[in-house]
């Protein structure tokens, strides 16, 4: 054996290695997916196969490169894959509307969606009580919009235009914090 050669890596080193990584960038991977797809359990299940083929795959990764652009790689083509298999009579996105948001996600680089991810947390605690409520519960908790209105005695109409209301507010918000922050550097 050659001295100077470089020992592989055990797969135990793969493993850490890929958790490390992995860890980082899971939530931009899950963004991703459910930016391509409009239902929330189809976006889990692909993020689930994806996460899947990148361990499996994660030997032939090129760590000189970027890890988010590899795992949104094989994203997309298990979302093509899952749009294609899929015979559910749901609302689905056209290949070339997926491609389209495909594009457009891989230009926002990975800092300015740090930034946005941050501002959001940020602007979500500048919320009222009850709104910062509203947001956890229909999209941490995934609570049903529909269970929420029962139990607040309310029209499900008057939760979705609120849940609009807020959306709004947010996204000024996250739109302020992250001009703010950029012209700041």
């Amino acid at each position: 054996m050659n001295i100077e050669q470089e020992p592989t890596a055990l797969p135990d080193e793969l493993h850490v290695k890929f958790l490390h990584v992995f860890t980082q960038h899971r939530n931009q991977i899950y963004s991703y997916i459910f930016s391509l797809l409009p239902n929330r359990d189809d976006a889990e299940d692909v993020f689930q196969r994806t996460s899947l083929i990148l361990w499996k795959k994660f030997a032939d990764y090129d760590e000189t490169c970027s890890f988010f652009s590899w795992a949104c790689g094989v994203a997309f083509y298990e979302v093509k894959n899952f749009m294609r298999v899929a015979q559910r009579k749901r609302l689905q996105f056209r290949d070339d509307v997926i491609q389209q948001l495909a594009d457009e996600r891989a230009e926002i680089p990975q800092l300015k969606q740090d930034q946005r991810a941050t501002a959001l947390e940020e602007c979500i605690q500048k919320l009222k009580e009850k709104d910062r409520k509203l947001v956890n519960q229909v999209y941490r908790d995934q609570v049903p919009v529909k269970d929420l209105a029962e139990v607040a005695g309310a029209a499900i109409q008057t939760l979705y235009n609120r849940l609009n209301q807020i959306r709004r507010q947010l996204t000024r918000c996250i739109e302020r914090t992250v001009a703010y922050t950029g012209e700041g550097k």
